[in-house]
């Protein structure tokens, strides 16, 4: 029977994954794709295994899912620790190595490692985010335009006709992809976003001359909020995929879910006035976004052109990552002070941390990588300079002293966690199965329950709160 090897494993199968996951869980605490003990093994295996070479080893090393910012030397004794104490790792002189037990719990690992990277690189694919995003515009769409040729609302209407129009930007950004003309099919999504915000003004303004009477009900309040959320989710995954495969049309696309959540809450608003017959905000409102839209397009559009080949993802203006660049800021803060290397040097560290992260832990270790590599982190340097966090003299960084107050509170918060985390293994005890059972009967019962209330009790309570707010 052959012995199976780290480095030969590179495609596994899905199945028992669940179970080999549930199994690791009380020796990692966590998944192996977040647990900095599993970086450590991989480490030790490969040969880098006195304390100073692993030291110099993670110095730059840089892991988004981490809970902490840094692995300090503090923080891999610990981890030294942890891993000795579970019988993985064992020291002969001034040497680490992997035991019997700790090479076996290391290929489990990176096989859940390679399946949950391989499942992510599937359901957060391009031409997933395309079919979620079609199937959930034919269902907005339709009963968008339902409700609204009911309730009389052109807000309503109107941004059903555009959900349905949206379809087209799917199949855009499909061919987009398909040819490689990425930054053309962006350009022509944001055309088509401001025909939608000038058709919305057109309709506004006859609507707001002719006083259109509005009929609001239930459900085209529960559609909105609905809308809304959908929207929401459609943004983060379109955000979410665009900085991972480096696709400006769904960036450019995800632009477009913003807006129309800004029309959902604008139906919203327009609806409740016209529960006490105040019918003009809806087409005032209707103005008001569709002149936000505009604005939001022409700026975009600007910026494409301007940019020539060379576009990056602040173009887009999706602001949905500022944690993930705090972190990134609190590592650089920390880098400064310890070395005083310049932006150059700064940029340079940091590829290099998440290229060494990413040869472990795969997607896992950061989202993006193509951009970061591409543009680098110039964009968190420049605000953390522009903010006065540090100076450049002489070829060398140094924070200032706003720069070292962001510092000792980026080291007061990473010292935390560290205690958090040490607490947390002296204290940890894994959650039976039958309690994550429960858990999950218990979320779906809610579901039940809630989808129960809204189409059952739900028109009834509304109409008595309206009653109430018209006696």
């Amino acid at each position: 029977m052959s012995i199976e090897k780290f480095e030969d494993i590179k495609k596994v199968s899905h199945k028992g994954i669940t179970q080999l996951s549930y199994e690791l869980t009380p020796i990692f605490q966590n998944d192996p794709c977040r647990a900095p003990l599993y970086a450590l093994m991989v480490v030790i295996y490969k040969g880098i295994n006195t304390k100073k070479k692993i030291y110099d080893y993670f110095k730059y090393f840089y892991v988004n899912e981490f809970s902490y910012v840094k692995l300090t030397q503090s923080i891999v004794n610990e981890l030294i620790f942890r891993g000795i104490d579970k019988g993985l790792i064992e020291k002969k002189e001034d040497k680490f190595y992997l035991t019997t037990k700790g090479n076996k719990i290391l290929i489990k690992a990176k096989k859940v490692v390679l399946v949950t990277t391989g499942a992510i690189r599937i359901f957060f694919s391009e031409k997933v985010v395309l079919l979620f995003s079609l199937a959930c515009l034919v269902f907005l769409s339709s009963f968008k335009i339902f409700v609204g040729l009911n309730t009389g609302s052109d807000a309503l209407l109107s941004e059903g006709v555009e959900n349905f129009t949206d379809i087209i930007k799917i199949i855009i950004i499909s061919l987009s992809i398909k040819f490689k003309r990425d930054k053309l099919g962006a350009i022509i999504i944001i055309i088509l976003m401001l025909a939608t915000g000038l058709n919305l003004v057109i309709s506004s303004i006859i609507s707001l001359i002719e006083n259109s009477l509005i009929r609001p009900n239930y459900f085209a309040f529960v559609l909105m909020l609905i809308s809304i959320m959908i929207n929401l989710m459609l943004l983060i995954l379109k955000n979410f995929v665009g900085k991972l495969t480096g696709n400006f049309s769904l960036l450019s696309d995800a632009k477009d879910n913003i807006n129309n959540i800004r029309l959902s809450a604008g139906v919203i608003i327009g609806l409740t006035f016209a529960i006490f017959n105040i019918y003009l905000v809806d087409s005032i409102i209707g103005i008001l976004i569709a002149s936000l839209i505009i604005y939001d397009g022409i700026e975009t559009l600007m910026e494409l052109v301007k940019s020539g080949d060379d576009i990056e993802i602040d173009t887009f203006k999706l602001r949905l990552d500022e944690a993930f660049e705090f972190k990134i800021a609190d590592w650089l803060l920390m880098t400064i002070h310890e070395e005083g290397l310049d932006k150059e040097e700064l940029n340079q560290k940091f590829i290099e941390a998440i290229e060494k992260a990413y040869e472990i832990y795969d997607v896992w270790a950061i989202f993006g990588l193509y951009n970061i590599k591409k543009y680098g982190i110039y964009k968190v340097l420049n605000l953390m300079e522009k903010r006065k966090l540090f100076n450049e003299k002489n070829g060398k960084s140094f924070l200032t002293d706003k720069g070292k107050k962001q510092y000792n509170r980026a080291i007061s918060q990473e010292q935390k966690r560290v205690s958090r985390e040490m607490k947390k293994y002296k204290n940890w005890k894994p959650t039976t199965k039958i309690i994550k059972y429960l858990w999950g009967v218990l979320g779906v019962s809610m579901l039940i329950v809630i989808i129960f209330l809204l189409i059952f009790i739900g028109p009834i309570l509304y109409d008595f709160i309206i009653s109430l707010l018209k006696g």
